[in-house]
């Protein structure tokens, strides 16, 4: 490795370095260098979104309406048509335009998370094995309260106010001291995490700098 070469990965771990240094500057207070390091990630996370997008969505779509491989290209038409309808929404003269594309990415979004969580988490708990079967009933009963929890429907007369069904109130109570404890456990996961990387920066930047100064010096 030339000297050139070293200089441009030192560089690099500088200037990351620097960066974890203007982030852990915010434990003092919400600063300017801690604004400027938010400012090149969401820079950076933006660039690299529609690098993405350019190479995996629009390239494909172009690819497929030009070869027209198998003759499925006019199908990229309609999804080619709802992206710059969406693209439309940025503008405020035509935002109502990109209105019905919103409502059907909405609406497909909604089914394959509903569909999701009832295949992938409910049934899963409830269709369980027979050894654990008291273990997934629990859990297919704790699931089922925390979505309980989030019914805003009630029925209302006239003259009166609208009133839950006598089951709602201790069902959402169970509901809210489950997410409470899942709130608990995720953030309690998170901090460890946190300090997991923090501890593993660390470590790469003194061994990084250590490495360079050995071989500098010699």
């Amino acid at each position: 490795m030339t000297v050139l070469q070293e200089l441009t990965d030192m560089g690099g771990i500088l200037v990351g370095f620097l960066l974890t240094l203007c982030v852990l500057s915010y434990v003092i207070k919400d600063n300017p260098l801690y604004r400027l390091a938010v400012h090149v990630l969401v820079g950076v996370s933006a660039a690299y979104a529609i690098v993405l997008a350019v190479r995996q969505v629009f390239a494909p779509v172009w690819a497929a309406l030009r070869d027209d491989i198998g003759g499925n290209g006019l199908f990229w038409i309609v999804p080619l048509i709802l992206a710059l309808l969406l693209l439309l929404k940025a503008l405020p003269r035509t935002t109502v335009l990109g209105n019905g594309a919103m409502a059907v990415l909405m609406a497909v979004g909604a089914a394959v998370a509903l569909v999701g969580a009832i295949a992938g988490t409910l049934l899963p708990q409830i269709l369980v094995q027979h050894d654990n079967a008291l273990l997934g009933l629990l859990l297919a009963i704790l699931t089922i309260s925390v979505l309980a929890y989030f019914i805003f429907t009630g029925r209302s007369t006239a003259g009166e106010r609208t009133r839950m069904p006598r089951w709602y109130r201790p069902v959402a109570v169970v509901g809210r001291v489950v997410i409470t404890v899942a709130l608990a456990g995720l953030f309690s996961g998170i901090l460890n995490t946190s300090l997991v990387i923090l501890t593993e920066r660390v470590g790469f930047f003194i061994n990084a700098f250590s490495q360079f100064l050995t071989e500098f010096v010699s």
